[in-house]
């Protein structure tokens, strides 16, 4: 699958379990969420009642994932009921490409970073790189109801 699946899906919740380095040849960054239409389903995470997905980054210049209470949604782009979000520009990447060097990295290498961020619930999780993620639904939700 490709994020593009994952970005246009409207009232679907994300939850953040982990990070994993490196976790495979060729594989920079692997990070793992659960899903659902349904937040309550989240909070509880019954088995059955949630979605579970690996999205890998091939290369990334920085990641972290923050307690959404002390997290700032950027105010460079807007998105409504989109748990992940892209953006080409926000305070972090502007910060990024002036403090870390990633603006002559751009020029030199002849790419461009981008911002993927996970609003999930508790956490805001936010990876830059040159390329999008790669996604996979590991454990798909059963219809349990």
């Amino acid at each position: 699958m490709n994020d593009t699946e994952l970005l246009l899906r409207n009232d679907y919740f994300l939850a953040f379990e982990n990070f994993i380095e490196a976790p495979a040849p060729g594989l920079a960054l692997r990070i793992v969420c659960r899903g659902s239409e349904n937040e309550t389903d989240l909070l509880l995470n019954l088995d059955g009642t949630v979605d579970r997905w690996q999205i890998d980054f091939h290369s990334y210049a920085y990641y972290s994932a923050v307690a959404e209470d002390f997290s700032i949604v950027p105010d460079a782009e807007f998105y409504a009921d989109t748990a992940y979000r892209i953006y080409e520009n926000s305070p972090l990447l502007r910060y990024l490409k002036q403090h870390a060097h990633l603006a002559s990295q751009e020029q030199a290498r002849k790419v461009s970073y981008r911002h993927f961020m996970f609003a999930c619930m508790e956490h805001q999780v936010e990876v830059i790189s040159t390329s999008p993620s790669s996604i996979q639904l590991l454990e798909p939700k059963k219809n349990v109801r």
